[in-house]
C-alpha cells in the first residue's frame, strides 16, 4: 500500500535499489551513477508481500525521470502461450500501432512458417526480432521492461528474458522480475542465469511493526491505537492482510476514531489472509459477485469487452455493477483494462465458484462467437474439459491448423484430450490424429509425431489421410535427422502406395532434394527433372521452383557454378508466379550468393547474402545459421578473419540443428590453424567431432574441417598425411561436394604434392584445370589466375606465375592472393632471381601478417630460406590483447557508430551484419577498453577525437 507521498512503508531500501539500478541505466533518479549500464533485479516473496505494488511504485518514479517503462504480468491461464507475457509488456494485441510490433506480432502468430524444421526454430528468431525492437526502443532513450507473476510466464518469454539478460550489461535497461519463490524448472534456470550476469535479488520479508501501523495509518489517515496495533500483529507482517484487515474493520464500523486516534472495538479479526480477502466479498452485492466470479475465469486482468461476450450483457448494463467492485476495491482500473487487485482475490472467487468446467467451457463457447484469438478458446476448452458444449470438436477441427502454428504445445494438449474424449469409430478421429501428429511435429516431438502417425495408419478408416499421414513420418524422420530413413520411406511410398497427381509430386519433389542432401547427385538430378515436367505439366509452381532449386543445388556441388546461378535465378523468377515460402527463397538466395562468390563477382554476392539473410532472421534455425556461415566463410577468403569469428561465436548460440556447429568449428580451427594457434584449433576440431559425421545440410562446408586438419598434420611433420588427405578430396570430393567445387585449394594441392615428390598428382590437378578452363565458354578471370598458378608451380616458370598476378590483382580471394605471392616467391628463387624473390616474399608476409597468420609466416620464411631468400623488412608487431590499437578494423568501425548514438540495428543495418554480431563486437570492444557501458565508450572515443 503506498503512502500519500507515493512510498512504500517499510520498502524504502528496495525502493532505493530500484531506483539505483534505473538510475544506472539512464535516468536521472533520486540517485545518479556514472554510468549508464542495464541490470536485472529479481523481487520474490510470498502472495500479499507487496511486489506489484513495489514494481507499481518503481515504474512511476521512473516515468516521472524520463524512463520508458514496459509493464506486464503473466497470466495463470496463459503458460501455454508462447510470449504471452512478455508480449503484454511489448502491448501486442493492444492495436498494434508500431510496425515493428506488428511484424513481431505476425511472427507470434505464426505467419510464414512452412514446415515443422522452421516452426521448431520460430521462438528463436522471435526472441531475435524482440531483441532487435529493445535494442531501437533503447537508442532513443532509457528503458525499464517490469514483468510481474514470473512464476506463471511461459517458457518462450522465460526464453526472452535469459537471452535479454546475456546482453543487458551493454544497454540503457533495466529488467525487473517479480514472482513468488514457488518450485518451477524454467523459473529456477531464469533465476541462476540472470544471477549469474550480476542481478540483484530483492527478498521481500514481512514489514515491520512500524511499518504496519504507517499503512494502518495511511489507510485510515490517522494515528492508530496500541490496540488496533497489537491485533495487526496478527497479519504476520503481510501488507494485503494488513490491507484487508483495517478495510474489514472499517467496514463493520470496528474502528472508532477519538482524539486523532484510530483504535479497534475488537479483539476478534480474520485468522488467514484469504479469510480477511474473502470477507470483502461479503458487502457486494449478488450482481457484482456475479461479476467477479465471471471475472475470475478471465485471468487477473481483462476488458470491458471480455466481460460482455462471458457474461452475455451489453457494457452499458455492466457499468453499475463495474462501478460497484471497483468502490470495493476488488478491482481497479489499469489503462484501457480492469484488474484484480490482488491476485489472492481472482483466487478466492475462482475457488468458489460452482461448476468451474462448465462455465470455462460457456467461456471458450462465447469467446469463440466472438472471434477471440484461438489460443484463449483452447486454454478455456481445456479447462473445462469441452463439458456441456457439442461443438467443441468442430471448433477444434477448423481451428486446430492456426493453433498447432501459434501455440503447438497448447494444442497437443487440447487434441490429446478432444481424441480421448471421441469414440474410436468417430467420423472425425482421423481427422484429429493427422493434426495430432502435425502438433507434436511442429512441437518438436518428432519421435512422438512418428508413433502418433503409425498409430493413425494402423487403424486408418479414412483412407483419403493416408497420404497425408504419410508425409507426417517423413517429415518427422527429417527433423530427426534421419534423412536416409525418410528418403527409403518416400521411395516405398512412391513404389507402393496409391497418391493423388499432387501428393506424387510432393514426394518425388522431397525424394530429389533428400537425395541431393544425401550426396546421390546424378539419382537426384534425374528426379528433379521428372519433378520439373511433372509440375510443367500440373501447373504446379511450389514443385517447379523445389526442383530448380535442387538442379541449382546440384551444379553448385559440381562446381558449375554459373549454371548454378543461372538456375537459382530461374527458381526466383518462376516462384515470382505465387508466394514464395522463406525457407525456399533464403536457399536460393545462397545458391546464388556462393556462386557468385566463386565467380569473383563480390558486390553481388553480398547483395545476395543479405537479400537471404534479411528473410532468415524471420525464420531463425538452420536458415540463419547457414546464413552466418556462409558469411563467415566469405570473410575467412576475404582475410577478414576477426570478423569471421565473430560471425562463428555468435552462430554458435543458435540450435544447434543438423550439425551445423561441425561447419562453425571447422571454420574457426582453420583460422586458428593458420595463426598458429594448434591448442585452440585442436580444441574446435574436437568440438566438430562431438557433433559427431557431417549432416546432408553441412556437408558444403566439410572441406574447411579437412583443411584445418591438414594444416595440424603439416605442422607435426606428417605432410604425406595432409597430402594423402586433400587429394582424396579433390578427387572424389567431401561428401557430395566435388574438388571442382573448391578451387582455392588446388595451388596447396600441387604444393604439397611437388614437395612430397608426387608429380603424377601435380600434372592430374593442373590438367585438370585446363580442361575446365577450355570446356567452359566463358571460364572467369580467377579460374585462369588459378591453373595459372598450378601450372606455374609445376613448370616452376615464373612467366607462367605471373600470368597469374592479373587475375589475383584484382580479386576477393585475400587468402588465395597471400599464397600465390609466397609461391610466386619461391619460384622466382628456383629460378635464380633472388631480388624478385625478395619482393614477392615482403607481399606475401606483408598479408600474413595483416592476418596474424603466424603458421604461414613461418612456413614462408623457413621455405624461402632453404633458398637464401629472406624478408628485408622487420616483422612486426602482434596487436595487442587490450586498449585501443587491440581493436581490430571492423570494431573500430562499430565504435565510431555506437559514439554517433545508433542502435544495434542500425549499426548492423550500415554494416549489412546481423544485430547479434554487432553485439558480440560491442561486448569485445567494451572487454578490450576495460569500458562497462555504450555511455563510457562513447565518452572514450570523444575523448581521442
Amino acid at each position: 500500500m503506498s503512502g500519500p507521498n507515493g512510498d512504500l512503508p517499510g520498502r524504502a531500501a528496495e525502493l532505493r535499489t530500484l531506483d539505483a539500478v534505473i538510475a544506472r541505466a539512464g535516468t536521472r533518479s533520486r540517485t545518479v551513477l556514472g554510468t549508464r549500464s542495464g541490470r536485472a533485479v529479481l523481487v520474490e516473496g510470498e502472495p500479499g508481500i507487496g511486489k506489484t505494488a513495489l514494481l507499481r511504485a518503481s515504474a512511476a518514479d521512473a516515468r516521472s525521470h524520463g524512463v520508458r517503462v514496459l509493464e506486464g504480468a503473466a497470466e495463470q491461464f496463459e503458460r501455454r502461450v508462447p510470449f504471452a507475457a512478455v508480449g503484454r509488456c511489448l502491448g501486442i494485441g493492444a492495436a498494434d500501432g508500431d510496425p515493428r510490433v506488428r511484424t513481431v506480432a505476425e511472427m507470434i502468430r505464426g505467419e510464414g512458417q512452412p514446415n515443422a524444421m522452421q516452426a521448431r526454430d520460430a521462438d528463436f528468431a522471435i526472441v531475435e526480432a524482440i531483441l532487435a525492437l529493445l535494442d531501437e526502443w533503447c537508442a532513443a532513450g532509457p528503458l525499464a521492461l517490469m514483468i510481474d507473476d514470473v512464476h506463471w510466464a511461459d517458457e518462450a518469454s522465460l526464453l526472452l528474458l535469459h537471452r535479454l539478460g546475456k546482453s543487458l550489461s551493454t544497454l540503457p535497461m533495466a529488467v525487473v522480475c517479480a514472482y513468488r519463490p514457488v518450485p518451477d524448472e524454467g523459473l529456477e534456470r531464469l533465476r541462476r542465469s540472470l544471477i549469474s550476469r550480476d542481478a540483484r535479488v530483492l527478498t521481500l520479508g514481512p514489514l515491520g511493526d512500524d511499518a504496519v501501523s504507517r499503512v494502518a495509518e495511511d489507510l485510515l489517515g490517522t494515528a492508530i491505537g496500541p490496540r488496533l496495533r497489537r491485533l495487526l500483529r496478527g497479519a504476520s507482517g503481510n501488507p494485503l492482510f494488513v490491507t484487508e484487515v483495517v478495510e474489514a474493520l472499517e467496514r463493520d464500523r470496528l474502528i472508532r476514531v477519538a482524539q486523532g486516534t484510530a483504535e479497534a472495538v475488537t479483539s476478534s479479526v480474520p485468522q488467514s489472509l484469504a479469510s480477511a480477502v474473502l470477507s470483502r466479498l461479503e458487502w457486494i452485492s449478488d450482481a457484482g459477485l456475479s461479476l467477479l466470479r465471471a471475472a475470475s475465469l478471465l485471468g487477473s486482468s481483462f476488458t470491458v469487452s471480455d466481460l460482455s461476450t462471458v457474461t452475455g450483457h451489453s457494457a452499458a448494463k455492466l457499468v453499475e455493477p463495474i462501478l460497484e467492485v471497483v468502490r470495493s476495491g476488488a478491482l481497479t482500473e489499469c489503462d484501457d483494462r480492469l484488474a484484480f487487485r490482488h491476485d489472492l482475490i481472482r483466487q478466492a472467487l475462482y475457488e468458489s465458484t460452482p461448476s468451474r468446467a462448465a462455465s470455462h467451457t460457456a467461456v471458450a463457447r462465447a469467446l469463440a462467437r466472438s472471434g477471440a484469438p484461438v489460443e484463449r478458446v483452447a486454454e478455456h476448452l481445456l479447462l473445462g474439459a469441452g463439458y456441456g458444449w457439442d461443438g467443441t470438436v468442430d471448433w477444434v477441427l477448423n481451428n486446430a491448423g492456426t493453433l498447432i502454428l501459434r501455440a503447438p504445445a497448447l494444442a497437443v494438449e487440447l487434441l490429446g484430450h478432444v481424441l480421448k474424449e471421441t469414440a474410436s469409430d468417430d467420423a472425425h478421429g482421423d481427422t484429429l490424429q493427422l493434426m495430432l501428429a502435425y502438433a507434436l511435429l511442429w512441437e518438436g516431438r518428432a519421435p512422438d509425431a512418428h508413433e502418433r502417425a503409425e498409430t493413425a495408419l494402423s487403424g486408418l478408416h479414412d483412407t483419403a489421410l493416408r497420404g497425408e499421414l504419410l508425409w507426417v513420418l517423413v517429415q518427422a524422420d527429417t527433423v530427426a535427422g534421419q534423412l536416409e530413413e525418410a528418403a527409403q520411406r518416400a521411395r516405398d511410398v512412391l513404389d507402393s502406395d496409391t497418391l493423388s497427381p499432387e501428393e506424387t509430386l510432393r514426394f518425388q519433389g522431397f525424394l530429389s532434394t533428400a537425395l541431393y542432401f544425401l550426396g546421390d547427385l546424378d539419382e537426384a538430378e534425374s528426379a528433379a527433372h521428372q519433378v520439373r515436367e511433372r509440375a510443367r505439366e500440373l501447373d504446379h509452381t511450389d514443385a517447379m521452383t523445389d526442383a530448380l532449386q535442387t538442379l541449382a543445388g546440384i551444379h553448385q556441388v559440381r562446381g558449375e557454378t554459373a549454371a548454378a546461378v543461372e538456375g537459382a535465378d530461374h527458381a526466383l523468377l518462376s516462384g515470382r508466379a505465387q508466394p514464395m515460402n522463406t525457407h525456399r527463397q533464403v536457399a536460393l538466395q545462397l545458391i546464388r550468393a556462393a556462386c557468385l562468390f566463386e565467380l569473383d563477382r563480390g558486390p553481388e554476392a553480398q547483395a545476395g547474402l543479405e537479400a537471404g539473410f534479411a528473410l532468415a532472421e524471420r525464420s531463425g534455425g538452420i536458415l540463419l545459421a547457414t546464413c552466418h556461415m556462409c558469411r563467415a566463410t566469405f570473410m575467412f577468403h576475404c582475410g577478414r578473419w576477426d570478423d569471421a569469428l565473430a560471425e562463428i561465436d555468435v552462430a554458435l548460440e543458435h540450435p544447434a540443428h543438423l550439425g551445423i556447429p561441425r561447419a562453425f568449428q571447422g571454420l574457426g580451427a582453420l583460422i586458428a590453424a593458420h595463426r598458429g594457434e594448434f591448442a585452440v584449433a585442436k580444441a574446435r576440431l574436437a568440438a566438430a567431432e562431438q557433433v559427431g559425421t557431417p549432416s546432408p545440410t553441412t556437408t558444403y562446408y566439410e572441406y574447411l574441417v579437412h583443411w584445418a586438419q591438414q594444416i595440424l598434420q603439416q605442422a607435426q611433420g606428417h605432410g604425406q598425411e595432409a597430402l594423402k588427405d586433400l587429394r582424396h578430396g579433390w578427387r572424389h570430393g567431401f561428401g557430395p561436394v566435388t574438388g571442382r567445387a573448391i578451387p582455392c585449394r588446388a595451388a596447396d594441392l600441387v604444393r604439397l604434392a611437388l614437395e612430397s615428390g608426387d608429380r603424377a598428382t601435380a600434372e592430374e590437378v593442373t590438367t585438370s584445370l585446363e580442361l575446365r578452363i577450355a570446356s567452359e565458354q566463358h571460364a572467369t578471370v580467377r579460374m585462369r589466375g588459378i591453373a595459372a598458378h598450378c601450372r606455374g608451380l609445376l613448370d616452376g616458370d615464373p612467366a607462367v606465375m605471373a600470368t597469374a598476378a592479373v587475375a589475383y590483382g584484382g580479386s576477393n580471394w585475400v587468402v588465395s592472393r597471400a599464397q600465390y605471392h609466397e609461391d610466386a616467391a619461391a619460384v622466382l628463387a628456383g629460378a635464380g632471381r633472388p631480388d624478385e624473390a625478395r619482393k614477392e616474399l615482403d607481399t606475401a608476409l606483408g598479408m600474413y601478417a595483416d592476418l596474424h597468420a603466424d603458421w604461414c609466416v613461418e612456413q614462408a620464411e623457413a621455405r624461402l630460406g632453404a633458398h637464401g631468400v629472406v624478408r628485408r623488412r622487420q616483422r612486426r608487431e602482434r596487436r595487442p590483447t587490450s586498449g585501443w590499437a587491440a581493436l581490430t578494423e571492423t570494431e573500430h568501425r562499430v565504435a565510431a557508430l555506437v559514439a554517433e548514438g545508433l542502435s544495434n540495428p542500425a549499426i548492423a543495418a550500415q554494416m549489412f551484419v546481423s544485430r547479434r554480431t554487432v553485439q558480440s563486437h560491442v561486448s569485445s570492444i567494451l572487454a578490450k577498453l576495460a569500458l562497462s557501458s555504450r555511455v563510457e565508450l562513447a565518452t572514450y572515443i570523444a575523448g581521442r577525437l
